[in-house]
């Protein structure tokens, strides 16, 4: 339509039996800025206007978000008569906070004596802040006595490997009533500087007020017993609930509890200096579980990386944070017939939003916020 609609009006043109002009949408790539400062786009005719020309205008979020990366806005663009070139200023809230490139459209409607073949162009905000992420922290060693490295997810690349990763997407509240749509975007997730970034952003999409990321490697990479490192830099705030955890490999057969859950990482926005360790099983929702808390003597996970450890043996679990064990869970505290450890289990990562637990974002909630994994590493 949008062609036909231009080469109608440059047939017309041409016959001299009318003179529409029609929009030029060029895409505009704009540094995002540390401040919010007013930036002026010039939105051009194909030949001056031959009679007052107007035409409604609004900025429509894509990757970016309003008001967190730009201000919206809606009105009116108007040529004068004999101008082929008007302004329409965008409002650029920038950060001083390393994200990747958003884009927004400037989207055109409601067109007098013009023609809209394409009636919206984009821009895109370029990000031009160093990495945010600092890498200092805990390490731990890519070897131990009596063990072989069997899998080392290194976050190499642009992007997550489709051979180890698998990404969930929706938003059924996840048996917790939470509020986020998980979603494959590189809004939500994705990989940098040897990082998985798994970021959570207030931001309405598929009937939901917020939107994230939960990707697992089930059916892809799983695993029965060893030491698992994962060192990882955490969210926090109201309201945001980071995890890094597994699942029995045979959930679609048994379902939850029966297959089991190990959760290596919980952490509750509200309390950023906490992380908690839990085992769940059982024959029937709700689980049952045995938890344990690791606190921090100073700061939060926020400020640098940790190195979240599980030491999975037959019939025994032990939890570590920079390996200090904190908690431990063992057949012993469970029915042996109970007990669901004894088996593969896969990775997930993700970031939630509200819930039952840890309860809804409120004003004090500052987003976006991510979680930045560095590795994960099984010994065997």
């Amino acid at each position: 339509m949008a062609r036909w609609m231009l080469l109608s009006a440059l047939a017309l043109v041409a016959c001299g039996t009318a003179e529409v002009p029609y929009l030029v949408a060029d895409d505009v790539r704009l540094d995002e800025g540390n401040a919010t400062l007013v930036r002026t786009l010039n939105v051009e005719l194909s030949e001056p206007a031959p009679r007052a020309t107007s035409a409604r205008v609004e900025f429509i979020g894509q990757t970016a978000t309003a008001g967190e990366d730009f201000s919206a806005y809606s009105g009116t663009v108007t040529w004068p008569k004999g101008e082929k070139v008007a302004a329409v200023s965008l409002e650029v809230r920038g950060d001083s906070s390393y994200e990747p490139d958003e884009t927004l459209w400037v989207s055109f409607s409601q067109p007098e004596h013009v023609l809209l073949p394409n009636p919206f162009f984009t821009v895109t905000l370029e990000n031009d802040d160093p990495y945010s992420g600092s890498d200092s922290g805990y390490v731990t060693p890519t070897s131990y006595p009596g063990y072989s490295l069997v899998w080392a997810e290194e976050f190499e690349g642009s992007a997550l490997s489709s051979a180890h990763w698998n990404y969930e997407t929706g938003a059924t509240g996840w048996g917790n009533n939470e509020l986020q749509f998980y979603r494959n975007d590189p809004g939500n997730v994705r990989v940098e500087n040897g990082r998985m970034i798994i970021t959570a952003r207030k931001e309405q999409f598929g009937g939901a007020e917020y939107t994230s990321a939960r990707v697992t490697t089930k059916g892809k990479k799983e695993f029965q017993y060893g030491r698992i490192d994962i060192r990882a830099k955490l969210p926090k705030g109201q309201g945001i609930w980071p995890a890094l955890w597994m699942l029995g490999g045979n959930i679609s057969q048994v379902g939850w509890p029966v297959c089991g859950e190990t959760d290596i990482m919980e952490l509750i926005g509200h309390q950023p200096n906490k992380v908690h360790g839990t085992a769940h099983w059982g024959a029937a929702p709700p689980s049952t579980y045995r938890t344990g808390t690791y606190t921090l003597s100073q700061g939060d996970f926020s400020q640098e990386y940790h190195v979240f450890s599980l030491i999975w043996v037959e019939n025994s679990m032990q939890f570590l944070v920079d390996d200090q064990l904190y908690h431990t869970v063992n057949v012993g505290h469970v029915s042996p017939a109970t007990y669901r450890h004894n088996a593969p289990f896969f990775f997930i990562a993700n970031v939630a939003v509200g819930g039952n637990w840890p309860g809804s974002p409120d004003a004090s909630t500052v987003f976006p916020q991510s979680m930045y994994v560095d590795y994960i590493r099984v010994f065997q």
